[in-house]
């Protein structure tokens, strides 16, 4: 579904993704993870148009998405959780929901029909009823399900989910985990999936892509992955000490 070749994204002199390469699957959950500054963020920046890269592809179904706009990236089919939720405070959460709906996808709906993906993207991650609620005061959790639900709306074949379980309780973390995992197993979604807690992300991704100083230095399965020396070195040892 997704390949990326030779991926690199320079500031300056810094080097922030050198040269990686990686691959997405239909109906894969592919985690992302590494120390801070890893480069992550900046790797999902230069997939959905933010910062596109200074070398590489981006081959999105037979698609080249480098050098296309970030909503040009989401009317492909390309969805986006944000590390900092990205809401409309003053807005309902049905209008917040009506933005993915309305202008994710290329597809022209009606209102009608844009109402109905996104009460239905509610009902999917548990906020049916809170529809007229204004998206402010919501909890954090619910504010973090509300950015799934936004993206869900626009019916994308894959979406980036960037550390969504971040200030949450462990059982709000179960929760949002599995609506990612029931995204892909009901909806057929592809995810990939920028985590720090890995309990969260080792229990239902498929691979795990690992990224220290810019650079790939692992992609394999969550038992691979915890029995990498490299890993435990540059990540998994540094969550434990």
């Amino acid at each position: 579904m997704l390949t990326a070749t030779n991926v690199t994204k320079r500031f300056g002199g810094l080097v922030a993704v050198d040269g990686v390469d990686f691959s997405i699957g239909e109906e894969e959950i592919v985690g992302l993870i590494g120390p801070n500054g890893a480069g992550k963020t900046t790797l999902f920046n230069t997939i959905t148009g933010v910062h596109p890269p200074n070398e590489g592809s981006i081959d999105f179904d037979g698609e080249e998405l480098v050098g296309k706009t970030p909503n040009q990236v989401a009317q492909r089919g390309v969805a986006r959780t944000f590390q900092a939720v990205r809401t409309f405070n003053e807005s309902t959460v049905l209008e917040n929901v009506l933005t993915g709906a309305v202008f994710g996808n290329s597809e022209s709906v009606s209102m009608n029909e844009a109402e109905d993906r996104a009460r239905d993207a509610l009902e999917f991650v548990g906020l049916d009823g809170l529809e007229s609620e204004e998206a402010g005061s919501l909890t954090i959790a619910d504010r973090k399900q509300l950015e799934l639900a936004k993206g869900l709306s626009a019916q994308p074949e894959l979406i980036l989910v960037d550390e969504i379980g971040a200030g949450l309780t462990p059982k709000e973390i179960d929760e949002i985990t599995q609506t990612i995992e029931r995204a892909r197993d009901e909806r057929g979604v592809s995810v990939f999936w920028i985590e720090h807690i890995m309990e969260a992300i080792m229990s239902v991704t498929d691979r795990i892509i690992v990224l220290n100083r810019g650079e790939k230095i692992a992609d394999g399965t969550p038992e691979e992955i915890r029995s990498n020396e490299a890993v435990t070195q540059a990540y998994l040892g540094e969550v434990e000490s």
